[in-house]
């Protein structure tokens, strides 16, 4: 947890590993006493969440993210959707608290993501998928693992320009509810959490 003050607001910002079953621990341990409640996603998907017993669509996951829920396995049980955000969906929405949606919407994202990621860097996602199977990473412990990952992926230079101005966007949002509230808990994937944090501190 990083704690930070912006302006008259306590903000935490609580990192969690995607996937990974028990983080959703840590967003038990964490939650009480905050003003609002916030996560890295977008509006659709905090609302997909919310309603996910009801919705009978079962998520296609990509190649890529197979490959990260097999190398995560070696931490623990590993499920879709995640359930660190599904924890602090469940618990805000049994105190009738509305989890801010921190990332952008499907909308704002899919024009983001066209107009920085290169078709030919698209296509490559194939070839990331099949390396990351036999590539080494830093398996020391899942937070690493998360971290050496994104790293890996982020070596296509659009896939890191579209994380910078994710990570941009996430800690504006973040600023921008401290103007108006006194304490709040952002919960993030930890592979963003140090530059979201940078990203505040040199706009404060």
């Amino acid at each position: 947890m990083i704690s930070l003050e912006i302006g008259r607001c306590k903000v935490d910002v609580l990192p969690i590993v995607k996937g990974l079953v028990s983080e959703a621990e840590k967003v038990r341990e964490a939650y009480g006493n905050y003003e609002a409640y916030a996560a890295a996603l977008g509006i659709e998907e905090i609302i997909a969440l919310k309603h996910r017993d009801e919705i009978e669509e079962i998520q296609e996951l990509s190649e890529i993210d197979m490959v990260y829920a097999y190398h995560l396995s070696n931490f623990g049980e590993v499920e879709t959707p995640t359930p660190a955000f599904c924890e602090l969906i469940d618990l805000c929405s049994k105190d009738s608290i509305e989890v801010i949606p921190l990332d952008m919407n499907n909308a704002e994202f899919t024009e983001m993501y066209i107009n920085t990621v290169k078709a030919m860097e698209f296509v490559k996602e194939h070839r990331l998928a099949k390396k990351g199977m036999k590539r080494r990473f830093d398996m020391s412990s899942a937070e690493s693992f998360a971290i050496s990952w994104d790293n890996y992926l982020n070596k296509v230079k659009g896939y890191e320009r579209v994380s910078q101005k994710r990570e941009g966007f996430i800690a504006s949002q973040i600023a921008d509810i401290a103007k108006y509230r006194r304490s709040l808990l952002a919960v993030v994937d930890v592979e963003r959490i140090n530059n979201i944090v940078e990203y505040i501190e040199n706009n404060e």
